[in-house]
């Protein structure tokens, strides 16, 4: 099929007919199996084989089932005769290509997904709390104050602040407005429903083996649900280059269906006349009845399998314009108006939005109309997004590789050399004995060889019936002929060995990251040397994250708007805790929330075991407590590890240091209250002598008055 031109989309609702969607989604399949011009005028396209074609075959190698292609002569004589060595497919692009799918599973089953409101009014809000919640620490005397006095101020609720660092603490990891803990709760349940880890897990296969991969968003029961799609059932935009082809126009995918599928799946939208066509559709008059006979397709919208009538499905989605039908006008004072438009006018105010169409064998058209529950983008709303988010990295002029397309080439020159070396292995017969039987004379070979078997030898006349045999009269009895194996064989073993060691550097895999290094490698060499080769393929990781993030906003906003149009408040929602009711709340809208995506630096086995054997250390020296030791334990992944305890040895400072302050009170009391002891003593020692001067004083004075009135002091 060549390129079509896209219908007008400047047109009326009522001209937007069926044959119009047609159209469109046969504009859309034109771009099926093509590629892009910008590479097709730089070489021959009958050198290129069809982008489908080399996906397919690319697929073959994972499987190890490819076939022989560049090398195919070697394995025939000059007169095309098979050669007796049979070929062996190499699988050395499955072992890499499932070392970097392990790297993927541990990457997929560590991220974390957040939501966080960006837009001004949650920034505002965010940045009044964080000065409130500051303001006791500038002036705590005013809030000592409001407290003796029964007034408490607790802008964040029931939290203890006892540092600044605390409250930025909270604010990081801990605050959450209630549209984000309820989008956070929505993510989490997309997530857990579609089997994330599952489809991810394929979608990052299909990348590296097709070059690209598409995720399908739809509504379907209420719930969002995302599906993979193949690389060879996708349509995509090639017309710029963008590896998660943001400014697409449309996309598409393909799928073949039997007639009672179709029948199954889309008997809701087929009228009861197509319905019975299609049951009609046989192997006999298969293209007569989907009008496939008098245009030249080069799709493939019908073909039969084990005389089983199969049809092509294609799904559209692409960008059009919609008339606002509102036109703008001035009262008679001037000032402008907007209002709807009267019939049978055209408007002037149009607005993207996304149409979507189903056709059937080139010939049935379901499911077409405006898309349902569509997404637009957070900086324009204008712009509207595509339902199918699509990844194909390192996107350069319309074109792309995936990582088996610079593999494959390489594994045929391995099948070969392996091929050659079997060869050779075959022909290999060791050292051969060949016996001349003009020099048997009267013995039979089976004579002479009896007789090595039992002594190792055998004598002979060497009288012969043929003794006018002239040729054979100088030959030896026993001739030696050397059949052993080439030496050369080397050569080709160390060839292989190349070729294996140049498609580990184009994925940067060296063998000391599969284990398969020959001989001891140091931890520390080894570490290194994997952190060096994962730098390689970084930006495949990075890109995968960041189009999980893409596609999971789209999926958060795309249930939000089919949440908007529920009469119920509440909504079912499978968390980490559970099953859980969240009730909706009044204004919910996510158009300025995004979803992003952090994997967690996970903890390895190997890791852990030297951490509990250092944790178990610490805690003998008394380094850290038993909670710490749990902690450590129970982090799954360094970051969180590092924030718990260093958390934990803040704490345990501030605590030292209020011991310490609580220490040096108490000695300072300790100290006061012996010198008030003291004082006590030395007040008491005082009042003593105070009270025997007094004693002393009372007696010499009645002693002096007795002696004055002429009394006698009685004798003691």
């Amino acid at each position: 099929m060549i390129l079509r031109e896209q219908p007008s989309q400047f047109i009326s609702a009522d001209e937007k007919t069926k044959e119009w969607y047609k159209q469109n989604i046969e504009f859309i399949t034109s771009h099926y199996n093509k590629r892009n011009d910008r590479l097709n005028k730089q070489r021959k396209s009958e050198d290129i084989n069809n982008p489908i074609d080399e996906m397919v075959r690319m697929f073959t190698y994972y499987l190890g089932k490819q076939y022989n292609k560049d090398y195919y002569y070697t394995t025939q004589d000059q007169n095309n005769c098979e050669l007796p060595t049979v070929w062996v497919n190499g699988q050395k692009i499955t072992s890499l290509i499932d070392y970097m799918v392990g790297n993927a599973i541990k990457m997929i089953e560590n991220i974390e997904p957040t939501v966080r409101n960006n837009s001004k009014g949650a920034s505002n809000k965010r940045t009044e709390l964080i000065e409130k919640l500051l303001l006791k620490f500038e002036v705590p005397e005013f809030f000592e104050t409001m407290s003796q006095v029964g007034i408490e101020f607790n802008p964040a609720g029931p939290q203890n602040f006892e540092i600044k660092e605390d409250v930025y603490r909270f604010m990081e990891y801990d605050y959450k407005e209630r549209a984000e803990v309820l989008a956070q709760k929505i993510v989490e349940d997309i997530l857990l429903r579609n089997r994330f880890q599952e489809k991810y897990k394929q979608a990052f296969l299909y990348t590296l083996l097709g070059g690209y991969v598409g995720i399908e968003n739809t509504i379907e029961n209420g719930k969002q649900k995302f599906d993979i799609v193949l690389p060879y059932n996708l349509i995509i935009d090639r017309g710029k280059d963008d590896d998660f082809l943001t400014e697409s126009r449309f996309v598409g995918r393909v799928d073949w269906m039997t007639t009672g599928e179709i029948i199954e799946k889309f008997q809701d939208q087929l009228t009861d006349e197509e319905i019975s066509e299609i049951k009609k559709i046989n192997t006999n008059n298969l293209y007569q009845l989907l009008d496939l006979t008098t245009h030249p397709y080069s799709f493939t919208w019908a073909f039969t399998n084990n005389s089983v009538p199969i049809l092509a499905v294609v799904t559209g989605y692409w960008i059009g314009m919609k008339d606002l039908r509102y036109e703008e006008t001035k009262d008679k004072y001037g000032n402008k108006h907007y209002a709807r438009m009267r019939k049978n006018r055209k408007g002037y105010h149009w607005t993207q939005t996304i149409y979507q169409g189903t056709l059937i064998g080139n010939k049935y058209v379901v499911n077409n109309g405006e898309q349902s529950n569509q997404v637009r983008n957070m900086d324009n709303m204008s712009d509207v997004q595509l339902p199918i988010q699509v990844f194909i990295p390192n996107m350069v002029m319309g074109e792309n590789r995936s990582v088996v397309q610079r593999l494959h080439q390489h594994q045929d020159r391995i099948d070969f050399i392996t091929n050659e070396i079997t060869k050779m292995m075959t022909r290999a017969k060791g050292k051969v004995y060949l016996i001349n039987r003009q020099k048997l004379g009267t013995s039979t070979p089976q004579d002479v060889i009896s007789d090595f078997e039992r002594m190792g030898m055998h004598i002979t006349d060497g009288s012969a019936t043929g003794e006018d045999y002239v040729p054979g009269s100088e030959s030896r009895l026993v001739e030696t002929v050397d059949m052993t194996l080439d030496p050369n064989v080397q050569q080709l073993i160390s060839l292989r060995r190349e070729e294996e060691r140049i498609m580990e550097e184009i994925v940067n895999i060296p063998k000391v990251a599969l284990g398969q290094q020959q001989g001891y490698v140091g931890a520390k060499t080894q570490a290194g040397t994997i952190a060096q080769s994962n730098l390689g393929t970084s930006y495949l990781y990075q890109g995968f994250i960041r189009f999980i993030e893409k596609q999971l906003s789209y999926a958060l906003n795309q249930y939000k708007v089919a949440l908007m149009d529920e009469p119920e408040d509440e909504l079912p929602l499978v968390g980490t805790r559970g099953k859980e009711y969240l009730k909706l709340i009044d204004g919910f809208q996510f158009e300025e929330i995004g979803v992003y995506l952090k994997v967690r630096d996970f903890i390895d086995d190997s890791a852990r075991e030297r951490m509990i054997l250092n944790a178990q250390a610490a805690m003998q020296n008394g380094m850290i407590d038993m909670i710490d030791y749990l902690r450590i334990e129970q982090s799954k992944s360094y970051t969180e590890l590092i924030n718990e305890l260093e958390y934990s040895i803040n704490k345990r400072k501030r605590d030292q240091e209020k011991q310490q302050a609580l220490m040096q009170m108490q000695q300072q009391a300790m100290m006061e209250q012996q010198m008030a002891q003291q004082q006590q003593l030395e007040q008491m020692k005082q009042e003593g002598q105070n009270y025997r001067n007094e004693v002393d004083n009372t007696t010499k004075a009645a002693i002096t008055d007795a002696k004055t009135s002429g009394l006698e002091m009685p004798q003691q």
